[in-house]
């Protein structure tokens, strides 16, 4: 049961997180360029999330077979987090010309840290379990996780007011785009700090870097 609880509670972090945040990152990407400029900046973010996702969810077992679960998942959730702060924070305009290159960089980091979750849990979550049962506690993991994390996004448009989105529809054109750019960035910022959890829930999670499948 406990191994179900924390797995659970685990994956339910990194679907969080990743939904309130590279889920969300070319949608929000495409509020920095004033309206009516012709820009890639959607593909450019979609590309380097994804490119970032493939690179770091091959990378993530290894790094946690040297350092050992506990720490590496602890590590993931600090770097998503400050992954999602860098992108929604220090990127604030667009202007359609030339490569994005910081843009292009945070949104890379973005998506990699927060898509690592998703190679370092096939390596772990069958470890939680014997063999008798370790198919279906991993996809009790997997799949409850998705459920408190789709409870947990509904409060995003409580976030979205207490920013001041109320605002948003009361203005036009350009004031209603930095408006809308400045409520999304922080809501997905506080979002992403359900990795605080993260970080505290693996210390209760055993380790088990080197020990034997039962």
């Amino acid at each position: 049961m406990r191994g179900l609880l924390i797995g659970a509670g685990l994956a339910a972090v990194a679907l969080m997180g990743t939904w309130g945040s590279a889920q969300q990152a070319a949608k929000w990407a495409s509020f920095l360029s004033p309206d009516g400029t012709k820009s890639n900046i959607i593909e450019y973010v979609v590309i380097a999330t994804a490119l970032g996702a493939i690179l770091v969810t091959i990378i993530t077992p290894l790094i946690a077979d040297r350092l050992g679960r506990r720490v590496t998942y602890f590590l993931l959730c600090l770097l998503a987090l400050g992954s999602a702060f860098l992108f929604f924070q220090t990127n604030h305009s667009y202007t359609g010309t030339g490569m994005p290159v910081w843009l292009i960089t945070t949104a890379f980091l973005l998506g990699g840290l927060t898509a690592s979750f998703y190679g370092f849990f096939p390596l772990y979550f069958p470890e939680l379990f014997p063999t008798s049962v370790r198919a279906t506690g991993q996809g009790f993991c997997f799949n409850f996780g998705r459920l408190i994390a789709a409870i947990g996004s509904l409060q995003f448009v409580n976030l979205m007011s207490m920013f001041g989105s109320d605002k948003v529809v009361q203005l036009e054109g350009e004031a209603r785009r930095l408006m809308q750019l400045h409520v999304e960035a922080n809501a997905f910022s506080v979002l992403s700090c359900i990795y605080v959890v993260g970080m505290v829930l693996i210390w209760f999670a055993p380790e088990t870097k080197g020990q034997d499948l039962k």
